[in-house]
């Protein structure tokens, strides 16, 4: 069974909403994808800086949110898959819930199962602080990246 992780979901997200971000995604995405919370907190932090610095210059870069967005969706799309492990699904699934936050299975979604995810992916980039427009290129980029990624894995 192919699988998609989250730093080939944040790559590919990153790739279709900010290309000029690519050169840059491993050192920016490292953190956000090795140590989600921990990143969050301080990406939080940054945000509430008294002084000024903070939404406005890490918004400009998107990478900390697509990956913190992408981890939100995998989350919930292996969320799924825990529930086919409830209704007997198998050792493979067993497997992937296990490691629910890093990969979710590649498959064949349904449009209620994208509305989802959109709906997931929006609300987490609007709760990080994207402005409304850019939540929704995101959310609408998310979706696309699994379609593509079911259709073509790299």
């Amino acid at each position: 069974m192919t699988t998609v992780t989250v730093h080939d979901l944040a790559k590919r997200v990153v790739e279709a909403v900010a290309p000029a971000e690519l050169p840059s995604f491993a050192l920016v995405a490292a953190p956000y994808l090795d140590h989600p919370a921990r990143a969050e907190r301080a990406f939080r932090r940054s945000h509430d800086d008294p002084l000024g610095f903070g939404l406005g210059d890490a918004v400009e870069m998107i990478t900390p949110v697509v990956a913190l967005v992408s981890g939100s969706v995998i989350t919930a799309l292996s969320d799924g898959v825990g529930e086919a492990v409830k209704n007997g699904a198998g050792k493979v699934f067993r497997k992937l819930v296990k490691r629910r936050a890093v990969e979710a299975p590649v498959q064949e979604w349904s449009a209620d199962e994208l509305a989802r995810v959109r709906a997931t992916a929006l609300v987490r980039a609007k709760a990080l602080g994207v402005e409304e427009r850019r939540a929704e290129a995101l959310a609408d980029a998310i979706v696309v990246a699994l379609l593509l990624e079911r259709d073509d894995p790299r």
